[in-house]
């Protein structure tokens, strides 16, 4: 049986529950239903809002199908396949090796299919449903509040189990004010808040909203807990809040990257400001934009506490007429017709056309043959298939024009492109207020970034292993470096964690200490580029 987890933490918290036998109220309502349908050798879906259970379910499917003793483990770019991989029975992946292995034909018809939070729609996840099909699987799929129409036809499952946890008796009072989130969290609110002592979380959509509301109400506000967290922050710095070590009042300002997979303890009221950034497809490209919250995320953001909690409050910030009671669940958004070039080298990696593959969602066919050219004109696809070339980049676990660059790189400039490939933007990296003084390299913010991780890899780190890999890890200091420098410490952890990943697929060994790029490096990274031309 495979488990397919949207992300490296969602397979932790795979693993954690396929070793816990609670009872949730998905078991009380449904348990007897997952079984039957689990040994019924059809597929099926669950939808069911976030602390009913569902993932907890997954060891239960796995029991009746298995009929045996569990043997789980986790394969990701954290945790590689070992010569016991073939003993697991459960094996819990991320999207991308899940796409690896369709690739390599390493899932079959004859394996069972759990798709975990199959609402987190992505590129990777649509392919591997496409490529499930393609491979006759057997789909089980969980999601949280969203119109299942579309999976239970495009997965043919036989059933939908729907477990929705709302006591109407604990209906929160839901207000929507036309106001933004700075007016509305004003003296007046944090007042009330500290008097009724009550635990608010505020949904904003960018990481500088998200810092910016945490810092002025800290400031303001010194005895009241605050804190903020989005994509860019280790779970370590909520986790008093999730464990419940922070009594209320307190207030935990949020991206979304919050909503979909954290219980916080004490949570009576919920904030949300009604916008949000997301890829539109135009032309066959990705466009970020700015949009108004789909139903999908009101409802799961206001779920924290809407029919959970006594004296629930949700406000909806919103310059749109907008009525709560009328929102009802939507089927997901899809990505996959914006990354046309993704679906190419899958296909091209299959020996296989676009249209043999069923896909979630209409494929631009104008992009997607303009992408197979450009694959073609690089020397990566050769009628219809991979080349030598197009294997050897492919196999990289980076975006395809860093693969190239990887590729062609000289041992001196290795390091820096290995480490450059894995940072998403020198400015995601780092905060606003930030000092690079002594690592900036001027004409190129990648040399820049690679410089703040070599910084705090030189200053801060040492050579270690995570699950008998090597990688980059740092001593406790790297906190107030990274304060110092306006650096996010995840960032650098990620960075670190995809270098590793860049260094085994090379076959070279990670050095412990990195050369910083300075003046000729810029020459020569400009020549490598300019010679390679792999991007846009």
């Amino acid at each position: 049986m495979i488990v397919i987890a949207p992300t490296r933490a969602a397979c932790e918290t795979i693993e954690l529950a396929l070793g816990l036998e609670l009872e949730t109220l998905l078991e009380r309502e449904h348990g007897a239903d997952i079984r039957r349908l689990a040994d019924s050798g059809r597929g099926f879906g669950i939808v069911a809002g976030t602390g009913t259970g569902k993932t907890l379910a997954i060891r239960s499917i796995a029991q009746t199908i298995l009929q045996g003793p569990l043997k789980v483990g986790v394969v990701n770019r954290e945790r590689e396949a070992t010569p016991a991989t073939p003993t697991w029975n459960v094996v819990i992946v991320t999207t991308g090796i899940a796409r690896r292995w369709f690739q390599d034909g390493l899932i079959t018809t004859r394996d069972s299919l759990v798709v975990d939070e199959i609402h987190q729609t992505s590129a990777e996840m649509e392919l591997c449903l496409a490529l499930g099909k393609r491979a006759r699987c057997r789909f089980i799929w969980l999601s949280a509040t969203v119109d299942p129409s579309f999976y239970a036809r495009y997965l043919s499952s036989a059933e939908v189990l729907q477990t929705r946890a709302f006591d109407p008796a604990r209906a929160a009072d839901v207000r929507v004010l036309p106001l933004r989130p700075q007016e509305f969290l004003n003296d007046r609110f944090i007042q009330r808040l500290v008097r009724e002592r009550r635990g608010v979380a505020v949904f904003v959509p960018t990481r500088a909203e998200v810092e910016e509301i945490a810092q002025d109400i800290g400031d303001r506000w010194p005895r009241l807990a605050t804190a903020f967290y989005h994509g860019g922050e280790p779970i370590r710095v909520i986790r008093p809040f999730l464990d419940g070590q922070v009594k209320r009042p307190f207030l935990l300002a949020m991206t979304a990257a919050g909503q979909s997979a954290l219980n916080i303890r004490g949570l009576d009221t919920v904030v949300i400001y009604d916008a949000r950034y997301a890829n539109v497809v135009e032309r066959g490209r990705n466009v970020l934009t700015r949009l108004y919250l789909g139903a999908n995320e009101i409802l799961q953001m206001a779920g924290r506490v809407h029919g959970r909690v006594e004296g629930g409050e949700v406000y909806i910030l919103s310059d749109r007429d907008l009525s709560f009671d009328r929102l009802v669940p939507t089927p997901p958004e899809f990505q996959l017709a914006g990354d046309a070039e993704r679906v190419a080298i899958t296909c091209a990696a299959l020996g296989v056309d676009a249209q043999d593959l069923e896909l979630p969602v209409p494929l631009d066919r104008r992009a997607y043959r303009a992408a197979v050219q450009l694959l073609t004109d690089r020397g990566l696809i050769e009628v219809g298939r991979l080349t030598s070339y197009g294997r050897e980049v492919e196999a990289m676990p980076v975006e395809r024009p860093w693969g190239e660059l990887l590729v062609h790189a000289d041992a001196e400039l290795v390091p820096m492109v290995a480490v450059a490939a894995n940072i998403e933007s020198l400015h995601r990296m780092t905060r606003e207020e930030r000092d690079l003084r002594g690592l900036i390299v001027s004409g190129s913010d990648h040399l820049t970034a690679y410089n703040v991780y070599t910084d705090a890899v030189n200053k801060h780190g040492y050579l270690g292993e995570v699950y008998g890999l090597p990688r980059h890890l740092f001593h406790d200091t790297i906190d107030r470096w990274a304060e110092g420098r306006g650096v996010l410490v995840k960032a650098i952890e990620d960075v670190a964690l995809g270098t590793a990943s860049v260094y085994r697929q090379l076959e070279v060994p990670l050095p412990e200490k990195l050369p910083f790029a300075r003046e000729q490096t810029l020459n020569a990274f400009a020549e490598l580029v300019a010679k390679i031309m792999p991007f846009d």
